[in-house]
């Protein structure tokens, strides 16, 4: 029996080399590295196993493999005590791994369009080197495309002054996002409701001005303006002065209450 047993242990090993070899490589496609990848492949293969089981089963220096476990552990494939490490199950794996691929995504994205941001102001300042470093949108989509793309360049902060309720719905969910990945975010807005994510997350006030403005990372600033056909144009900047008087707004209790 004990051959046998011993037989079927085997075949599966061998069975499980070229399955170990592209979880491998799917793990450093993912970002992880090298021992990190090599400590979950042998973990994947036992129920448990400690730290120095591990260094038996992979090689990886004793030195090296908490680091690799540790990195397992940060990012949710990996569980248990500080001696006993095992792999969580395949669907929480799929789950996790999905989460830090969307994450990553959504970091590059907002760098993307960060770039785009301050990209933007300077081009027009080689186009007119005279005039001061702002420029206009038209046309609503237009406008409700860049404000959005602010929101997604913020590192830091977000201040948002939005009597028009109907450019405040476009950009609800781009704030909620925002203040999901900690970014602050201070809002003033209508009497109205917003999502339970923003109410909880963002600091709110009531607006008593009639103005449209984006406030990012204290650098650029979008000021917005209807026009008499229902369009909207907007005037988008990264001058200091026009930044202040954007805060001043926030802060003016003329534009802004409690």
């Amino acid at each position: 029996m004990s051959e046998v047993k011993a037989r079927a242990n085997a075949l599966l090993q061998e069975s499980f080399g070229p399955s170990a070899e592209r979880i491998r490589g799917t793990l450093r496609d993912l970002g992880f590295s090298g021992h990190a990848a090599e400590a979950f492949c042998a973990l994947v293969r036992v129920s448990h196993a400690t730290a120095g089981d591990l260094v038996l089963k992979t090689g990886v220096a004793d030195s090296k493999i908490y680091y690799a476990l540790d990195e397992l552990a940060e990012k949710g494939l990996v569980d248990g005590k500080p001696k006993t490490y095992r792999v969580v199950p395949a669907k929480e794996v799929e789950i996790r791994l999905s989460r830090l691929v969307e994450a990553e995504y959504e970091k590059r994205r907002a760098a993307t369009a960060r770039l785009g941001s301050l990209l933007e102001p300077l081009r027009a300042a080689t186009k007119s080197p005279d005039t001061d470093v702002a420029y206009i949108v038209k046309g609503l989509p237009n406008v409700v495309a860049r404000a959005k793309a602010l929101i997604s360049s913020a590192r830091k902060e977000i201040v948002v002054l939005a009597a028009d309720e109907g450019i405040f719905r476009k950009l609800e969910d781009d704030l909620a996002r925002a203040a999901r990945r900690r970014i602050r975010v201070r809002l003033a807005v209508p009497e109205i409701p917003v999502t339970k994510d923003l109410e909880k997350a963002a600091e709110i006030r009531s607006i008593v001005c009639e103005c449209v403005l984006v406030l990012v990372d204290g650098q650029q600033v979008l000021t917005m303006s209807r026009t008499a056909d229902g369009d909207a144009y907007a005037i988008t900047s990264t001058d200091p002065t026009l930044v202040r008087l954007g805060l001043d707004y926030w802060e003016s209790p003329r534009c802004c209450v409690m």
